[in-house]
């Protein structure tokens, strides 16, 4: 699950309600229509919910791996301090609901202390632990481990002799692991304890790939009969920003890529404390090239060594290198990650290269040199961005702009509608489709850009390209854009992506149809809109893991927690959205209905209001046997002529069986509370069920698509 925080400016005000005096937050919003921002009312206590919601504990407590391996190294360390004649004291830091405190007190742990900074999720510990029998076995600190005292008069009476904690993310030292180690040996830690996890191994894997590639920077456009796109030349030799790309990398294609080297040991992090950990290494390991082939990618995962005897290991390997593939388990809390390196490197089968390796206290990054290169070979000297495109673009944009499929969509649509007289006006963020139109013939070409970085790369790519007298950048709202800034010219051709960084959800590039509503004073009145129109589509589904993240945990390891469970879905039930954004390549589903129109909008409709507002009904049918977690919506836009951009299936949906997803698009899904279950005996019966959905579009009322669920069974 990739999950999507905001920083909210917000200031509070008081206002009356029913007549008693409450307080609410005005929160920074975006509307989508207008892609400006705005500010939306809030209970007071929104970013609190939101919080919760968003913390991704359900997901790490449905990780049944590593609750039972924690469980299992915690019995063995306790067992160890008892068969020395000690004491056990087990500190447990960033206990969350308290889980692997209670797995400690039910070992027979002397003493237990957890500490857990987050308030919300301390209150919701204490209960949980006083629920299931341990409120007098274990102490538990509101506090982070870096605030508490150890004393007679202190949080702590003595030092703890085991220490078991889970501080890991996907770059196992994001969440500031290091640190946390470190004070706490020096701290609160005896001299001779045990630590679980005891250690951990991260490995890289060197591939080549065509299809990773994409997501590295722009490519360029090359275009048939006419001069081709270029990028500016920094962008190509930029390692990139330091933001993580972590994905499911059991879900690339296998035959997407080409592993150049066997899994790669760069680093191991001893969290014992027998050795101090280091906040800064480099490391070089050599390997023979398996293939001819390019550096594109470095592919990262670790595994956590649970115990001192390294005999309860945890892998976050990928399928196809996994150390066991009966205990391989779906987890969204730690996946794996692409790097990409400074230069795309060629190599030959059996050449020798060397993959630099370094980490700070928080981050990681990667490059690769022939094993001779005597500095001839330019390497990253740390995850910073030069260029300044990929601070302005995300790694799904990149693959997005250099998808083959939708660019050729595009340029064919364009093709078609150019003359040489033809005056276009292009409308998206960052968008290369005023170069594109310029290569291929237009007279000029007016892009309206109010991003300032956006403008910035597109002012790049206009400059290397040397299309400043073809192509003019307007920086401003469509609504502030006259007849003047276009030079007094009438627009033929409006065209779009469409693409806007403000968009969340595939629908929300709406603001494709307001932007041109705004400038029909500067339009032709046979102006040809592209796309001419967008059909928001639905299908019912089956999540094989996906569900996980709003499921009820209940019972875990034999402790309950249905006090947590209770908690998270009230505020989810406050702070998120009936949809929500996920990148379905990586999160596989079968489908469980047909596909159906749930809103067609006319692009080129942009003067008559008959059809705002708007509401309509649609049903999906679920007549077959099995089950039904969730409903995935996303929006087609229509070139024309049969040519379709898709945000949804690359194929043909047939229900019961898996749906191939966009690459570079996210999805809008909607879980269901209560899955649907359709079996034999209720086909014999001639029962199914019918998923309706609600939509609405009032776009002088609101700023998005409203979207409500029900469900009934017939017969």
């Amino acid at each position: 699950m990739k999950l999507f925080t905001f920083s909210f400016s917000r200031f509070t005000c008081y206002h009356r309600f029913e007549s008693h005096l409450s307080m609410s937050s005005f929160v920074s919003s975006i509307n989508h229509i207008s892609g400006k921002s705005s500010w939306v009312m809030q209970d007071e206590n929104y970013d609190y919910h939101q919080e919760i919601a968003r913390s991704a504990y359900a997901d790490m407590l449905h990780d049944t791996e590593r609750n039972k391996k924690y469980f299992l190294a915690l019995g063995k360390a306790i067992q160890l301090k008892r068969d020395k004649g000690e004491k056990v004291h087990v500190l447990d830091i960033g206990t969350g609901t308290g889980l692997l405190s209670m797995m400690a007190a039910s070992l027979g742990a002397d003493t237990v202390t957890a500490c857990e900074a987050f308030k919300p999720m301390a209150d919701c510990a204490r209960k949980i632990i006083q629920q299931n029998g341990y409120g007098n076995k274990i102490k538990l600190i509101p506090k982070r481990s870096t605030h508490v005292s150890v004393g007679p008069d202190g949080d702590m009476s003595h030092r703890a002799n085991i220490l078991v904690t889970e501080v890991f993310d996907t770059e196992l030292i994001g969440e500031g692991a290091i640190g946390t180690y470190t004070h706490a040996h020096k701290e609160l830690l005896e001299e001779n304890c045990i630590v679980v996890p005891s250690s951990s191994n991260m490995y890289v894997q060197v591939v080549s790939s065509e299809f990773i590639s994409r997501w590295k920077d722009i490519q360029p456009i090359k275009l048939q009969g006419c001069d081709d796109v270029r990028p500016p030349s920094d962008t190509t030799s930029c390692s990139g920003a330091i933001a993580l790309h972590d994905l499911q990398l059991q879900q690339l294609p296998r035959d997407q890529f080409t592993c150049l080297s066997e899994p790669l040991k760069v680093f191991r992090f001893d969290f014992s404390g027998k050795k101090p950990l280091v906040s800064n290494r480099q490391s070089e390991v050599f390997f023979e090239a398996l293939s001819n082939g390019h550096v594109d990618g470095i592919l990262m995962w670790w595994d956590l060594q649970m115990d001192t005897n390294g005999e309860i290991d945890l892998s976050c390997a990928p399928d196809w290198v996994h150390p066991n593939l009966k205990e391989l388990q779906w987890r969204d809390h730690w996946m794996q990650a692409v790097y990409y390196p400074s230069n795309i490197l060629p190599v030959l089968k059996d050449d020798k290269v060397k993959v630099i390796s370094n980490h700070s206290e928080y981050n990681l990054w990667f490059d690769v040199a022939k094993e001779n290169s005597n500095g001839n070979t330019k390497i990253s000297n740390g995850p910073d961005c030069f260029c300044g495109i990929h601070t302005a673009i995300s790694r799904t944009r990149f693959g997005m702009i250099n998808d083959p499929d939708r660019r050729q969509i595009i340029i064919d649509a364009l093709r078609k509608n150019i003359k040489d007289d033809t005056v276009c006006l292009c409308i998206s963020d960052g968008s290369l489709l005023p170069l594109i139109a310029t290569r291929l013939g237009v007279k000029q070409v007016y892009t309206v850009e109010s991003n300032p970085l956006c403008k910035r790369i597109v002012d790049r790519f206009i400059e290397e390209n040397s299309l400043s007298e073809k192509i003019k950048v307007i920086e401003k709202h469509p609504e502030n854009v006259t007849i003047d800034d276009v030079d007094g010219n009438k627009v033929d051709l409006v065209v779009g992506e469409p693409y806007f960084q403000t968009s969340m959800l595939p629908w929300h590039h709406i603001q494709f149809w307001h932007s041109v509503k705004c400038l029909s004073n500067v339009l032709h009145p046979e102006t040809i809109v592209l796309p001419c129109r967008m059909t928001i589509k639905a299908v019912a589904v089956d999540f094989i893991d996906l569900w996980k993240i709003k499921a009820p945990v209940g019972n875990c390891e034999g402790f309950d927690l249905d006090i947590f469970d209770k908690l998270i879905e009230a505020s989810s039930d406050i702070a998120d959205e009936t949809v929500e954004p996920q990148p379905l390549w990586e999160y596989p589903c079968q489908a469980r209905s047909d596909v159906k129109n749930v809103y067609t909008f006319d692009y080129t409709d942009f003067v008559s209001k008959k059809t705002l507002p708007c509401m309509t009904n649609t049903k999906l049918n679920i007549n077959s046997h099995g089950s039904c977690n969730g409903i995935v919506l996303w929006a087609d836009f229509d070139f024309g002529d049969g040519n379709v951009v898709t945000t949804g299936p690359r194929d043909i949906t047939v229900i019961n069986k898996k749906i191939e997803w966009d690459y570079y698009s996210r999805q809008g899904v909607h879980l269901l509370k209560k899955p649907v279950h359709i079996s034999t005996e209720d086909l014999k019966l001639s029962k199914h069920c019918v998923i309706k959905i609600e939509t609405k579009f009032e776009p002088f009322k609101s700023d998005d698509f409203a979207f409500a669920f029900s469900m009934e069974y017939c017969q």
